[in-house]
Formats: structure tokens, C-alpha cells, sequence
């Protein structure tokens, strides 16, 4: 499965040395290296929906919109999108925390802190450690683990999470739990549930650490039960 990482940069000279440490790292890799570039936070913003990456290394200092206020614009949208940022100006460091970004290095980068970030990032970013999610503000990143449970309502699917929701218009309500993997279950013909999050399961409800509740249909109630039980002996 090819690895996508994107280079948001306004310097032509900085994101061509850059491109060449992610070929130089990517050289003994089991896996395809595909590199896209960008020149501003617009051209970035505006390709995205329809061209997704995997990572994105992220210049701050740029004209017009720079790449804090990117980076907030995708966390303020719900997407978790990896980012790195690479910049020579150290004092954006606590921004970059409250992002949520992967990491920050200074410019120029130094190879072997690169090469360990991309490591670390591969190591931790299976495919099975991240989703994407069509929306109707393109495709967004998240987790399955932040996911808590997912309604279908009518043509699109309200994806709860520990922290928000995300309307999807994409993959319907019984392709997303084969998608998130064995820890869903589909409770009721319109609902699937993260087996993380439950507290209880009572005849009619599940009931869930956050205090809501959602609804199990009679027949599932054995099946839910028994690997609700099974999950928590796993």
C-alpha cells in the first residue's frame, strides 16, 4: 500500500531538498513513496478534498493563509490529518501542540530526525490505525479508536466520536463496520457500536461510558452480550 506525504511550501529550494531526504528514506522501504507539492495553504486546501494524503509536512511562514491557521482549519473541521511541521521559527513550538501535530522540526531539517519522525510515524500509522471519512467538506482522517458509535439517517451516517461527530456521505452503515474492524457491532439495522466505549447492555439499550444510550434490537441482544463479554476477556 503506497504512503501519500504532501510538502506545504511556499520555497521552491526547501521543498526540493526535502523531497530528496523523503526518496533518500523511502529507498529501502517495503512500500511505494508518492509525493505531492504545494506551493500555499489555498492550493493545498483547495486539492485536497479530491487528492488525500497520508502525512503532511507543513512550512509555518507562508504568504496569505500560513500553516498554523491551516493546520487549525483541518483540526477546527474534525480532521486528524498527521502533520509535521518544518519551519526555522522555533516560537510557533506550543501552536503546534494544540494541533495535535506529529512533530516539529527546524529548518533545515537534520536527516536522521527526519528519517526517525517518518519511522515512528510508519511504525504507529498502520492501515488499520486510520480511516478516512467521505464528507460533504471532502475526506477527513480520524481513528477507529475515537469512534463510539455511527447512525444511519437516511442517505448519510452520523459518526460519534469520544470527542464531536462527523456526517458522512460516503460508505453507508454496514460498510463501515466491516471498515473500523471487529471491535464494532451492529446492534439494530441503523446503528453500529464501538465495544470500547459500552458500560452495560440492558434488553433494549446500550448504554455507553459517555452516558448515552442507543437502541439493540431483541434479536442481537445474545450475540451483542456474548462479545461484549468476549471483548473484555480478550
Amino acid at each position: 500500500m503506497p504512503l501519500t506525504i504532501a510538502i506545504c511550501d511556499d520555497n521552491e529550494e526547501q521543498t526540493s531538498a526535502l523531497r530528496s531526504l523523503l526518496e533518500e528514506w523511502s529507498a529501502d522501504k517495503p512500500f511505494a513513496l508518492m509525493i505531492d507539492e504545494y506551493v500555499s495553504a489555498e492550493s493545498f486546501l483547495f486539492s485536497y478534498p479530491d487528492k488525500p494524503c497520508s502525512l503532511l509536512m507543513l512550512d509555518i511562514e507562508m504568504s496569505r493563509m500560513n500553516g498554523m491557521e491551516l493546520a487549525k482549519k483541518l483540526r477546527g473541521n474534525g480532521d486528524m490529518l498527521p502533520i509535521v511541521f518544518i519551519t526555522g521559527y522555533s516560537e510557533y513550538m506550543n501552536e503546534g501542540y494544540e494541533v495535535e501535530a506529529l512533530h516539529y522540526l527546524l529548518k533545515p531539517p537534520d536527516k536522521d530526525k527526519l528519517f526517525a519522525v517518518l519511522d515512528r510515524y510508519v511504525k504507529r500509522h498502520t492501515p488499520e490505525s486510520e480511516i478516512l471519512l467521505e464528507t460533504e467538506e471532502g475526506v477527513l482522517h480520524t481513528s477507529p479508536d475515537t469512534i463510539t458509535y455511527c447512525e444511519a439517517m437516511g442517505k448519510k451516517t452520523h459518526v460519534h466520536l469520544s470527542d464531536g461527530k462527523i456526517v458522512s456521505c460516503g460508505t453507508g452503515i454496514s460498510g463501515m463496520r466491516k471498515l473500523f474492524g471487529e471491535d464494532f457491532v451492529s446492534c439494530h439495522r441503523s446503528y453500529i457500536v464501538n465495544l470500547r466505549y459500552v458500560r452495560s447492555i440492558g434488553k433494549a439499550e446500550i448504554f455507553l461510558d459517555s452516558g448515552e444510550s442507543i437502541p439493540i434490537s431483541r434479536r442481537l441482544y445474545k450475540e451483542i452480550n456474548d462479545k461484549f463479554i468476549e471483548f473484555y476477556t480478550r
